[in-house]
């Protein structure tokens, strides 16, 4: 393959399958709405099966010189076909699906894409692989999640089978060499806040408090994450029948839908609500599904909790930074690469309950303390995750995986 001529900007296709707008999609969201024009040419399809097609047009209207297509690419195995269809046969199960791919390839040729750029779920990373094989453009798989051996064999062969896998964090880059993922090939890129949309001078208190009836000086506590067993919902309970002893006030809210893991034939969500009942929390902790007002939420939290097992990155841990609330979490995944133990919030060894709750305790009983934590926070977020950083380190590695070139982009550690 020839590298990009001299001059020319590289034109970059976005495909997004997906039935509905995920963090993983936000964030190609967010990089559509920061690329510099001068520097790259944006055109995306985009799903006209996702159920909130409006909103995702929304976004995307406002972005000048950006070129989008809307298309039927496919719907979600959901009910009784769960099962009965493979992951790599749901995209094909209707004749539109396949019609798109041969008009997108018509597209990406007459088009001169340079580039295809889809996330790790299957049916993103299945149709962009196929379109790159029908087109013989590069393609790159932007990778959100942890490489484990169930990732799926739609998304496993794009892997394979891409010019350059795009990971969220040293976290993620690390976990795809140990799946087997040529380092040459990985790029790494970490995600960004918006702290225009995150802003404690512009966002009013009191949406969370007033709406559960909570004074001002009730400690609040907040985990906002989907509902599931590596997020540590279970683990965070523990920790807060200790907080409890010493804050006999304090409040959890859980904010966040749940996901479909069961143990047993019983829900996560109900294994959590369960083990509450058994600790007489209760009056302690209020569910309040899921909030898309996320900055008015975070701005009524006294401590965000991240007890995630091994998070990837953790969009809400840079969104609580740049509200100015301190973090804490357990020190694994990309945790010590987003904040440093001490400076902006406080990690202790993963899973350790009673290392958390004694955090906590520290954190609520210090107002001083979470003040100056959350100062340092926003200034990082300010310096080193702004969308317009990760825009120029994705601009810098289309124009690497085009020229052959490894990863460039510098790995951000703190002193």
């Amino acid at each position: 393959m020839r590298g990009l001529p001299p001059g020319r900007k590289p034109r970059v296709l976005f495909v997004n399958t997906r039935s509905a707008l995920g963090a993983d999609v936000a964030v190609h969201l967010e990089l559509i709405r920061n690329f510099d024009p001068a520097q790259v040419e944006v055109h995306i399809a985009t799903n006209r099966n996702a159920v909130d097609l409006e909103k995702t047009l929304g976004i995307l209207k406002q972005v000048p010189h950006l070129n989008l297509l809307v298309c039927n690419l496919g719907y979600e195995v959901t009910g009784k076909s769960r099962g009965k269809l493979s992951k790599m046969a749901s995209l094909f199960r209707n004749l539109g699906a396949m019609v798109s791919l041969l008009r997108l390839a018509w597209y990406v040729r007459t088009r001169g894409i340079d580039i295809l750029h889809a996330t790790d779920r299957p049916r993103d990373a299945l149709f962009s692989t196929l379109l790159a094989r029908l087109t013989g453009t590069r393609n790159i798989i932007h990778v959100h999640i942890k490489w484990y051996p169930e990732i799926g064999r739609a998304t496993t062969w794009a892997l394979q089978e891409c010019t350059g896998v795009l990971a969220i964090s040293q976290f993620v880059r690390q976990s795809l060499i140990d799946g087997g993922v040529p380092p040459h090939k990985i790029y790494t890129a970490l995600n960004a806040t918006d702290t225009r949309d995150f802003d404690p001078e512009r966002v009013p208190r009191g949406f969370l408090r007033q709406r559960y009836h909570l004074s001002e000086d009730t400690p609040l506590i907040g985990i906002v994450a989907r509902i599931m067993l590596w997020k540590g919902h279970m683990e965070l309970v523990e920790a807060l029948a200790k907080v409890r002893q010493i804050l006999p006030n304090v409040r959890l809210a859980i904010v966040g839908r749940t996901d479909a893991l069961a143990a047993s034939g019983d829900t996560y969500e109900h294994q959590v609500r369960r083990r509450i009942a058994e600790l007489g929390l209760e009056a302690h902790v209020i569910w309040t599904g899921w909030l898309d007002a996320m900055p008015e939420v975070m701005a009524d939290l006294d401590v965000l909790a991240v007890p995630s097992w091994e998070e990837p990155f953790g969009l809400v841990v840079t969104e609580a930074m740049a509200m100015q609330r301190p973090v804490v979490g357990f020190a694994s995944g990309a945790l010590p690469e987003i904040l440093t133990d001490g400076v902006e919030g406080l990690l202790v060894p993963a899973r350790d309950t009673e290392a958390l709750a004694d955090a906590l305790i520290a954190l609520l009983q210090d107002p001083e303390r979470r003040r100056e934590m959350g100062r340092r926070g926003r200034m990082r977020v300010l310096t080193q995750f702004t969308p317009r950083r990760q825009a120029e380190d994705v601009e810098r590695i289309y124009r690497n995986v085009l020229n052959g070139e490894p990863d460039r982009t510098p790995v951000v550690t703190t002193c």
